[in-house]
């Protein structure tokens, strides 16, 4: 088959060209001399091995390099050390073999078995060589891991951080083993993190490698021949198994915090590539290094260190994280009884509804002075409104159904300005602790079947599932994965791997990951109980049975001792859960390790908050988790209760106003409550009073024309605050 390719003349220099003058004052013919610079360097690819199988070609390219490194065009002229083994034409095409012409080759004669050096050279410099071992066709290659002297073989088929293994990989054809004449074996992992590979190592033999463990997780491992790949042979880096954390200095205001991480094997590794996370992002900010430090306004939040894929325990589907065995809380304890630091509390409307010409706005109050800011105008009446736990976007849901242009509403702190995702309508049930997946989720008739969108805060684009009646959902600790509650279903999503669906044996209304990761509790799932999943694999790992299924579980920060609980050890986490007219405590003791960590669960204890069967809206718990405030939509005052003593108690709202939604400021002293009379209710936590009432007289729904929207009572029924 002839073969084309660019021509790189090998003619010395100078080059002479004949002109002829035509202008009729001569008849003499000119030479003009074209002289090309002297070339600093050559070099050749591909480089600096070549492995071909007899009677194939290869294409050899030249860079020329000037004295300052830049290219020049400069014909150059190819040399083989062996022509009997290998040739290579004017135009840089190498026969393995002989051609039927240098100068224009078309047909390329089979040679012997060997080895050639080629270089291309210009004005007296040369290129490096390259190494071309011509060999038989290959048909199979095949890698076994080699023993290692003085060295027992790894009892679980596992290598630990800094452990290496040699393999060897053979080239054979038509069953004959050739790798002696095949050259340099080519060698590469698909998670490249895993592990190191070395083959230069002068006492490794032809075709062998020295593998490094590097980075918990699996790999494939191949190795190449010319076009020739081997089947992949697995490489495993011991797996995390346990982490605990230590705090090694601490101040009011900071933590330095120090993992230590064991394998599988049992073995103490480091430089583990940890993800560590914070609770409270806002509050309490946490570097790749394990310090953390709170922010000025105040609060605080748990702290954990997680192996969470991709990069810790990489190459594994479905993915296993592994999470702390303990985890660690800082709180900047509050002074006096009002709030201390500015923070911005945002207030929004959902009155409007599908009236025509009634628009929502969104408005901000600086506290604790108090003060209302600039209108944001909605491009669509709100249904619900979160923080990313940076404090940077608050996400506002909007029903599909409801007047206006439906989609996601997304307000820029930073620059106070509204932006819009049209096709993302629905309710927003949560936001990933490091911000960078939102849930929404669409159950309006309207549109059809419903949908889970899980969008992407970087990219703005939504992953959509067909998940009918999402209502609640919670990511956990270390963002990677979400539980979504859609009654008597539940759905595990993962960046990492597909959705998956889990059939409950009753309707659930709630879900809140344990604060050190590992496990998942569902406010239902069974009957008369709270049920307990597996954050790594999504097994089941417990029910827990109460008098009555929660309205609302959230798990308490950090882990501490309660009264009801004198027992509890440094590991025991709780959880709390609001079951009208009581609320419960769940006391959890785990100390976890690898995908299926030990769980057990204390008894439930109950109290009753003293006002019937209320009708929950709402539980928020204060960052210190030392108190718990429920929102009921059919009793006029905040009821709270103190989680450390145990004892219920109740704010009233001036004029005895309903509330509607309510938020904490980072530091507890200040609860903000949207009310059924139009305004916002301060309540002082600390002094326990509702102090103000911030009303809004140019109006939470407008009309076309900016105006408060009359004939209706535009009520601040959604409240979220800054972190």
């Amino acid at each position: 088959m002839r073969r084309s390719g660019f021509w790189q003349f090998a003619i010395a220099v100078p080059i002479l060209f004949l002109v002829v003058s035509l202008g009729g004052c001569s008849s003499s013919s000119p030479i003009h001399t074209v002289t090309y610079p002297v070339p600093a360097t050559i070099t050749i690819s591909p480089a600096p091995f070549l492995s071909l199988e007899i009677g194939t070609n290869q294409s050899f390219f030249p860079s020329v390099l000037s004295s300052t490194k830049t290219s020049i065009t400069e014909p150059v002229n190819y040399q083989s050390s062996n022509t009997a083994v290998l040739t290579v034409a004017n135009n840089g095409l190498a026969c393995a073999g002989s051609w039927d012409s240098l100068s224009s080759p078309a047909i390329c004669t089979p040679g012997p078995v060997g080895v050639a050096q080629v270089t291309a050279n210009a004005q007296g410099v040369s290129s490096p060589a390259t190494t071309v071992y011509v060999h038989q066709h290959i048909d199979k290659v095949v890698v076994s891991v080699l023993p290692i002297p003085n060295q027992p073989p790894p009892t679980n088929s596992c290598y630990s951080v800094g452990q290496t293994a040699d393999y060897q990989a053979k080239a054979y054809s038509n069953g004959v083993d050739i790798t002696s004449t095949v050259g340099v074996f080519g060698w590469q992992t698909s998670v490249t993190n895993v592990a190191t590979l070395n083959i230069s190592d002068p006492a490794l033999l032809p075709g062998q490698v020295e593998v490094t463990a590097k980075v918990p997780g699996l790999t494939p491992l191949f190795a190449t021949i010319g076009t020739v790949n081997s089947l992949p042979i697995y490489f495993t880096t011991c797996l995390v198994q346990a982490i605990t954390l230590a705090v090694t200095n601490a101040t009011s205001t900071s933590r330095t915090i120090t993992p230590t991480v064991l394998d599988t094997q049992g073995n103490e590794i480091a430089g583990v590539p940890l993800t560590w996370s914070s609770s409270n992002p806002g509050s309490v900010s946490v570097s790749a290094s394990g310090g953390a430090s709170a922010s000025s306004s105040g609060g605080g939040a748990t702290i954990i260190a997680s192996c969470t894929p991709p990069a810790c325990n990489s190459g594994i589907l479905p993915s296993l994280p592994v999470y702390p065995e303990n985890v660690v809380t800082l709180f900047v304890p509050t002074t006096g009884n009002t709030q201390s630091a500015s923070v911005t509390v945002y207030v929004s409307s959902m009155s409007c509804g599908t009236i025509d010409n009634c628009f929502s706005t969104v408005a901000p109050i600086t506290a604790p002075a108090n003060t209302v800011g600039n209108f944001l105008n909605l491009p669509a009446t709100p249904n619900s409104m979160v923080f990313n736990g940076q404090g940077s976007t608050a996400y506002i849901g909007t029903d599909s159904g409801r007047f206006g242009t439906v989609g996601l509403a997304l307000v820029n702190t930073s620059t106070n300005s509204v932006s819009q995702l049209v096709s993302v309508p629905g309710k927003v049930l949560a936001v990933s602790p490091d911000g960078s997946k939102v849930i929404i989720s669409d159950t309006a008739p309207e549109d059809g079947p419903n949908h889970v969108f899980v969008l992407d805060a970087a990219t703005n684009t939504s992953p959509t599932f067909q998940i009918t009646g999402a209502t609640a959902a919670a990511f956990s600790p270390d963002s990677l994965k979400a539980y979504i509650v859609a009654g008597s279903n539940l759905y595990l999503y993962s960046k990492l791997d597909g959705l998956r669906t889990i059939p409950l044996a009753a309707p659930a209304n709630d879900v809140s990951f344990l604060s050190e990761g590992a496990f998942a509790y569902v406010a239902g799932g069974s009957p008369s109980a709270v049920s307990v999943w597996r954050t790594c694999d999504g097994g089941s790992a417990d029910t827990v049975t109460v008098p009555v299924v929660p309205t609302f579980i959230q798990t308490l920060p950090g882990a501490a001792k309660l009264l009801s609980a004198p027992s509890d050890t440094p590991n025991t986490f709780h959880l709390l859960a609001v079951a009208p007219p009581d609320i419960d405590i769940v006391g959890v003791n785990t100390t976890p390790s690898g995908c299926t960590p030990p769980l057990s669960d204390e008894a439930v204890a109950s109290f009753n908050l003293g006002q019937g069967n209320f009708v929950a809206k709402q539980l928020i718990i204060s960052q210190n988790g030392s108190t718990a405030y429920v929102i009921a939509s059919n009793i006029s005052s905040v009821l709270v209760f103190n989680i450390a003593g145990q004892t219920p108690s109740t704010i009233p709202l001036s004029g005895n106003a309903m509330p509607l939604s309510a938020a904490l400021t980072p530091d507890s002293t200040l609860l903000y409550v949207g009310a059924n009379d139009g305004t916002v209710h301060v309540v002082n936590t600390q002094a326990g009073g509702d102090i103000q009432q911030i009303s809004f007289p140019e109006g939470l729904c407008k009309n076309s024309a900016g105006l408060p929207f009359g004939g209706i009572s535009c009520n601040p029924d959604l409240i979220a605050v800054k972190p």
